[in-house]
């Protein structure tokens, strides 16, 4: 057990808890749910009991494992985690009727905001003004000057923030990060990125979102894409500076959001790229669900991004154990030695999961907190992720190029800016 532990609550107490009471659960070592809050009757109260009976459960299933140990060291794990299992179900989750009771409770050190993503700005502003850390569902805004509104909060106030990505943090990441950083690649010609994807027509209404921007935020490059492009963002070393086209909508779908987007990038040090986003894509042996492309002057980097399980929907919604993996491999046609000194920068990378699960993402944050450390992905990725989608969408919009960082009067750069269905875009349904 942990010298103490983080006193959490939750905000927003919906679909998305669910997973949260399973992961905060599994982390009853390091932190405690003490408070929970929604403006829906019932929705607090409920998750309450659920996050008590969690507890419960926990302790339950470690005592039993006390009894299954296959050393004196498991078998003190297990008592252990049973012990901090049962002081937390002994605990009453106090609830309340929104965020701003919740964060009268002195007791309460950090937030965890669940709530959907056109209503996360607000509570996660008011968490990190108040001095909580802060914990958000992703994508971390539905625009950018919310994304910076809550930039500003956090760095005023010191405190830690994640924005749920769990593909960040792979072993394999952190690898292309430090290639790229090491400049062994050379100068880049080119950097792309794709996430592919398939939800039926029906997932839209049976899965509680149905497919607008005021209760969505957006499609595929801001919300589904995000566990690919924002750690490609992460790995990148020069931001983009220009979407010089995109087709993003709601192709083959009959919704308001965008079903499939690409777009045709450039960064600030001349390269250029695509960004492709999908939800369309049938699943196929030989595809992996991310694919991320580096071409340099001295040597090229592919990093291959999956879910190292099936059924992955249901996992990602379910489970804390639900996982992240990528793979990197470097080639060279003209500088010897450089694919060697490029594999060998992941050589002291053993501590890091190879395939971290959505519970070692959770407590990466809440270890952060209570060492005091740095979370090893900075505020300004997720930020620009927001960023990068409002202006893919303006570049469908407009039909032409469109220049990053945008200007702040600009309506992509707030949620005002949408997307229309063009005359030429292929409708659906089509399952």
């Amino acid at each position: 057990m942990a010298d103490r532990t983080l006193k959490v609550g939750f905000i927003g107490c919906g679909r998305i808890s669910r997973l949260y009471t399973d992961i905060y659960t599994g982390l009853c070592d390091v932190a405690q749910v003490v408070a929970v809050a929604d403006v829906v009757p019932g929705l607090a109260q409920s998750r309450a009991a659920a996050m008590s009976e969690g507890y419960q459960a926990e302790a339950h299933r470690q005592q039993a494992l006390t009894h299954n140990a296959r050393s004196e060291a498991d078998r003190q794990r297990a008592l252990q985690a049973a012990a901090d299992a049962a002081a937390a179900a002994n605990n009453t989750i106090r609830v309340y009727e929104n965020h701003e009771r919740l964060l009268a409770d002195d007791e309460v050190e950090a937030v965890v905001v669940l709530t959907a993503p056109p209503v996360r700005g607000v509570p996660a502003v008011a968490a990190a003004q108040s001095g909580r850390h802060v914990f958000t569902e992703g994508p971390m805004a539905k625009s950018v000057e919310e994304a910076d509104e809550i930039v500003a909060a956090v760095e005023a106030a010191g405190v830690k923030y994640l924005s749920q990505c769990g593909g960040r943090y792979t072993r394999g990441m952190e690898h292309a990060r430090r290639a790229l950083a090491s400049g062994l690649l050379g100068p880049l010609a080119k950097a792309s990125v794709a996430v592919t994807g398939y939800h039926p027509a029906s997932y839209w209404g049976e899965h509680g979102w149905p497919g607008r921007f005021e209760t969505d935020g957006g499609g595929v490059a801001l919300h589904h894409g995000r566990y690919v492009i924002d750690p490609f963002l992460s790995v990148t070393n020069a931001p983009i500076v220009e979407v010089a086209s995109s087709y993003s909508g709601p192709f083959l779908r009959e919704i308001e959001v965008d079903s499939y987007s690409l777009a045709l990038v450039r960064y600030a040090d001349g390269a250029v790229g695509t960004v492709e986003a999908s939800l369309l894509h049938h699943e196929h042996p030989e595809r992996a669900h991310g694919r991320m492309e580096f071409i340099g002057a001295n040597a090229s980097m592919l990093l291959l991004h999956r879910h190292p399980q099936p059924n992955v929907p249901a996992l990602l919604m379910g489970a804390r154990e639900s996982m992240f993996e990528s793979t990197v491999t470097f080639g060279s046609s003209n500088t010897a030695g450089v694919v060697k000194q490029l594999e060998a920068l992941a050589d002291d990378l053993g501590d890091l999961p190879e395939s971290p699960s959505q519970l070692d993402q959770s407590r990466l944050w809440v270890t952060a907190i209570l060492e005091d450390k740095p979370l090893p992905v900075p505020i300004s990725v997720p930020r620009a992720h927001v960023g990068l989608s409002r202006a893919i969408y303006k570049a469908q919009e407009i039909g032409a190029s469109v220049a990053l960082p945008l200007d702040t009067n600009d309506p992509y750069y707030t949620f005002e800016g949408r997307l229309s269905r063009p005359s030429w875009m292929p409708t659906g349904p089509t399952d």
